[in-house]
């Protein structure tokens, strides 16, 4: 009689409805716009944690660090790494998570040192950055890429004058 087909639509729109503020958001992060940040953030719809609500919360964790209230931040991070398990995520997307929550805890405290709640969740693992989902490493990359200028390539050998014989 009822499918819930319309049901498993309605969640799939909001997960990608999520996914795709998140991504806003994390741009104007990059550019240093909380603001649009803030804005892109909250077109997101309400979704269980498993789903993408850890990645709405991960970015609201990064606007948290962004506007200076690391303390709040850093508790966001720490909550989001703890409860990553319960996702269906893989093991390697979770790892990369935990890592790049453990560099921007220790960018945000004081001491340049991240607490010790998640340095026991990140504590020992490994993971093979190669297998890691892409659009986690776009949305969420470890190091700060800076806009370097493009070298122009290097000029080509000069040509050996053929001798004819």
């Amino acid at each position: 009689m009822f499918s819930g087909r319309k049901s498993a639509d309605k969640l799939r729109d909001q997960i990608d409805a999520a996914d795709l503020a998140v991504a806003s958001a994390m741009a104007a992060i990059f550019e240093d716009d909380v603001a649009a940040a803030r804005k892109a953030l909250a077109a997101a719809p309400k979704t269980h944690f498993a789903d993408m609500g850890w990645k709405v919360d991960l970015a609201t964790a990064m606007i948290e660090l962004k506007t200076g209230r690391h303390k709040q931040g850093i508790q966001k991070l720490i909550s989001v790494c703890a409860r990553l398990d319960d996702t269906s995520m893989g093991r390697d997307d979770k790892n990369y998570l935990r890592l790049y929550a453990l560099y921007r805890a220790s960018e945000a405290s004081k001491g340049g040192k991240a607490p010790m709640e998640m340095r026991i969740l990140v504590e020992d693992f490994r993971f093979d950055h190669t297998m890691v989902t892409p659009l986690l490493r776009k949305d969420f990359p470890l190091k700060k890429m800076d806009d370097a200028e493009i070298a122009p390539p290097p000029p080509p050998p000069p040509a050996i004058p053929l001798v004819e014989s």
